[in-house]
């Protein structure tokens, strides 16, 4: 009876760090458009979704997430 408890904080856990990741790279990806990091140099106002994929948009993946944390209005 005491192996419910701590299987249902470790889904609980791993479900926090799925979605922590999620928000990571969303916020990247809207980083990267909001700044037009990634637009596409032969098609004028498109964007290249090769770069959009790879790019690092901040230093580090802590200032997404508590930038994603912080502002929930878009």
């Amino acid at each position: 009876m005491k192996q419910l408890p701590w299987t249902l904080l470790v889904l609980a856990l791993g479900l926090l760090v799925w979605l922590s990741l999620a928000v990571v790279n969303a916020e990247n990806q809207r980083n990267a458009l909001l700044t037009r990091a990634c637009a596409d140099p032969v098609f004028k106002g498109e964007v290249d979704a090769k770069c959009l994929a790879n790019i690092k948009s901040r230093e580090s993946w802590w200032q997404h997430l508590t930038y994603a944390m912080t502002h929930v209005r878009p």
